[in-house]
């Protein structure tokens, strides 16, 4: 095996290794979940769900509906992209509580149930290392429940319409689906922060422009470059990798420069921008090579499926890679007629 392909493994499995030091939360969709009657349905309460909702005027509220046991633990936090005056509080409604804190009237509470309520507090932004960004944690609520049955979760802002998230269970997990999807749910996340879709993707149109060039003005200078599909399917899948590496570095950038407090989550973000880095160089050197063997097909896959695992390449870039490794030779050895067949 050669020996900057075995780095490569033995860095991605450290990385792998040091997830689980960082928080990631997985994105669920609601619909109008504006009144008790249609509250979004948290299918499993433990697991750490991230939602991104909108109160739409003043005097609304947005409700989550749990089903919890006795002895069960009851945990929401709610995030704000932006400070704009904008400043929600929360509610849990359930069975066997007290009527803690204060909801306005317009906060439906079940007949019967009880609430704890909590106010939101403006303080500095956290850095999230996996979206990554920096949201105001305004208030949280975590209660163990005392009493099987449904319980509610509810964000309410009396005066002024506004975007949040809410973060609700406590258990990190997901499945091979959801962590697939997580480059598609970030690009939906940093839209929802106010983002413009040409900031979002800019790094990325210009990285793989940058890196098609490189591979051109090289062919004019008269540099050995393969014009096979097998070269040019890996070079894609490596341009897609730097790319949303770039993409990566970029929000990182600027969420360190605007949050407070430590900044050690940035390590973890750093994993999702470098192995995508190495990986796509390690795909340019394996497509340009001249081996034809298994251990080339299987170098290729490998990487392929490192790059899904760091989210490199928006799917189509680690696809291209598995792809270009299970091909027939007679297919990627065909001449794309980019330039004179060598060698």
């Amino acid at each position: 095996m050669p020996f900057r392909f075995r780095w490569a493994i033995l860095i991605s499995i450290l990385c792998i290794t040091l997830m689980p030091l960082a928080q990631g939360h997985v994105p669920l969709g609601v619909g109008e979940n504006d009144s008790i009657s249609n509250a979004a349905h948290i299918g499993n309460p433990a697991k750490s769900w991230a939602i991104y909702d909108d109160i739409h005027h003043g005097g609304q509220a947005k409700y989550y509906r749990l089903e919890l046991k006795m002895g069960e633990r009851l945990y929401a936090g709610v995030f704000l992209a932006r400070s704009d005056g904008f400043l929600p509080g929360m509610a849990a409604l359930g069975p066997g509580f007290g009527n803690e804190g204060y909801i306005p009237p317009f906060v439906e509470v079940p007949a019967g149930d009880g609430y704890v309520a909590v106010n939101g507090t403006l303080n500095g932004r956290e850095y999230e290392p996996f979206t990554p960004a920096a949201y105001y944690q305004i208030c949280q609520l975590d209660i163990t429940v005392n009493r099987s049955g449904t319980y509610y979760i509810a964000v309410f802002e009396p005066d002024q319409a506004g975007d949040f998230g809410i973060a609700i269970g406590y258990v990190e997990s997901f499945t091979v689906g959801e962590w697939l999807l997580i480059p598609f749910s970030v690009i939906d996340i940093h839209l929802w922060e106010g983002q413009s879709p040409l900031l979002i993707f800019a790094p990325l149109i210009i990285t793989v422009i940058t890196v098609f060039a490189a591979i051109f003005w090289a062919k004019k200078r008269g540099r050995r470059v393969p014009s096979t599909a097998r070269f040019w399917l890996g070079a894609t899948a490596a341009a897609l990798c730097f790319g949303t590496a770039a993409m990566t570095l970029l929000q990182m950038g600027m969420a360190l420069s605007i949050s407070s407090g430590s900044a050690a989550g940035g390590v973890v973000t750093l994993m999702f921008a470098l192995v995508p880095m190495l990986v796509g160089y390690l795909q340019v050197r394996q497509a340009a090579s001249e081996k034809r063997d298994l251990g080339a097909r299987a170098r290729m896959a490998v990487l392929g499926v490192i790059a899904l695992a760091f989210w490199a390449g928006l799917l189509i870039g680690p696809v291209l890679a598995i792809v270009t490794a299970f091909l027939p030779w007679r297919v990627l050895d065909k001449q794309m007629g980019l330039s004179k067949r060598t060698g």
